[in-house]
């Protein structure tokens, strides 16, 4: 399933601006080439980052009108952790954190940037505000780890987005013995918003009955039974399979 990134990349005041833009177009090239769907924050501020608290309430109405289904926030020079933590925790959706490895101080001794220590502010106030998060050591953008961290996460969130919200059918009640499919109907509805959609194998049946001489078991038939052999059950039996599939599938699309 298609994944839409929210991508805030953030800095701090007090290292290089210069360098975090360049980071920024770096990591934004990347994504072009792996041709992820992202919403950036070009619409933001001059810079297209994120580094000033007050903003936050902007970008988070921005990627919800967007419908992101993940935060991408790398930190590109430092990062201002109050501001990230308070936008995850208000989008809820999977949060991958990485930043470039810092590369040696100048001449002079001052640094482009400190992402390092910037991920270790971020990822502990995330802790403290309750938000759920992974991470990507710091590497170039070009380095393999990067790339398959990154693609990881974009798979991960795929299946959480598949996974909220989800309505799953459920036909009759659990068998006796089978206690290993128990499960918690409120508790799926509470924690990850899945919808149970209950019906009874009695209205199942009833309905394949009454789809036996119908057009589309018909074309199912023709279809299968060049490529099936039921000679063992007969042609009265497979029809019978076949119209609870079609029941079933009708019944699952609604």
């Amino acid at each position: 399933m298609k994944v839409k990134l929210g991508f805030a990349p953030t800095r701090r005041n007090v290292f290089s601006r210069e360098d975090a833009l360049k980071q920024k177009e770096l990591i934004e090239n990347k994504l072009r080439e792996w041709k992820v769907d992202f919403v950036g924050l070009d619409w933001l501020n001059e810079e297209g980052l994120l580094f000033d608290e007050r903003d936050v309430p902007k970008v988070v109405e921005k990627f919800m009108s967007e419908k992101v289904d993940a935060l991408f926030i790398p930190h590109v020079n430092f990062g201002t952790e109050d501001a990230v933590a308070k936008l995850a925790r208000a989008l809820n959706v999977p949060v991958l954190l990485w930043g470039p490895r810092d590369e040696s101080p100048l001449p002079d001794g001052t640094r482009l940037r400190d992402t390092q220590c910037g991920l270790f502010a971020t990822s502990k106030v995330l802790r403290r505000f309750g938000v759920k998060f992974t991470y990507i050591v710091n590497t170039s953008v070009d380095d393999p780890v990067f790339e398959r961290g990154f693609k990881n996460f974009i798979k991960a969130a795929s299946v959480v987005k598949t996974f909220r919200r989800m309505r799953v059918g459920v036909i009759s009640t659990r068998p006796r013995d089978f206690w290993t499919v128990i499960h918690n109907e409120g508790e799926l509805v509470e924690r990850f918003g899945i919808e149970l959609v209950p019906t009874t194998l009695v209205d199942i049946v009833d309905s394949a009955q009454k789809m036996l001489d119908s057009k589309e078991v018909r074309e199912e038939f023709e279809k299968l039974k060049e490529k099936v052999d039921f000679s063992e059950v007969g042609e009265e039996y497979f029809k019978k399979v076949l119209a609870l599939k079609v029941v079933m599938k009708g019944w699952a699309e609604e």
